[in-house]
């Protein structure tokens, strides 16, 4: 087991309802369609859309790229059953499923590879500063101390451009800075604690929800 679940995935199953009976891609299914893989929207991640089922996975990125795996949940306390594309690689992602029985359902897709190449509309990736990603918001961000199990998890936009996305981003540290910013505590931008470390902190982990 050697992920460990972001707490966002609590959240997905807990709202999610209902489910999705279409089968196929319709990326797949007309070859003529240009998409940028690398590129994640709103209700994208590439090729990847709601509609993408296991099938479709297997028939986007070739079935010797596509592997099920049993990965750690949250804490360790239960284990989650998903689907990792590209395992290994720098473009390696994990999708979870709202029904990991049958894999008919994307629920949510992440990426954490220190050298992903998946990116938003605005540039924002892996690897991408805590200043970049605090400008194209607008509004101070409030995120979760670091060196935990949900360390650097953020909580809130502050009413900011991405409030409403359903591209989501995890924090973490370049360098040490010390104790002063980790721990199940609470941060925000506008603290001087944070503005202090701001060239420290970057993107380390960034998903898209697929279930709401």
């Amino acid at each position: 087991m050697r992920k460990i679940l972001p707490l966002l995935f609590i959240a997905i199953v807990i709202y999610s309802c209902g489910s999705n009976d279409k089968k196929t891609n319709p990326v797949a299914e007309n070859p003529a369609i240009k998409i940028d893989s690398t590129l994640i929207t709103d209700s994208s991640w590439g090729a990847v859309t709601t509609t993408t089922d296991l099938a479709a996975l297997q028939n986007l990125f070739g079935p010797g790229n596509v592997k099920d795996e049993r990965i750690c949940g949250p804490e360790c306390a239960d284990s989650i059953d998903v689907t990792i594309v590209y395992p290994g690689k720098d473009n390696e992602i994990t999708v979870y499923w709202k029904d990991s029985l049958y894999h008919k359902t994307i629920s949510m897709i992440e990426s954490y590879a220190p050298n992903s190449p998946y990116r938003t509309d605005k540039g924002l990736k892996v690897g991408s500063s805590f200043d970049e990603l605090l400008k194209i918001n607008g509004k101070k961000i409030i995120f979760s101390g670091f060196d935990w199990d949900y360390g650097g998890i953020i909580q809130d936009y502050g009413t900011g451009a991405l409030q409403n996305s359903n591209i989501n981003y995890r924090l973490g540290l370049t360098e040490d800075a010390g104790s002063e910013l980790s721990g199940d505590s609470e941060f925000n931008s506008d603290m001087p604690v944070v503005k202090k470390s701001l060239e420290k902190i970057k993107i380390v982990h960034i998903s898209l929800s697929l279930s709401k």
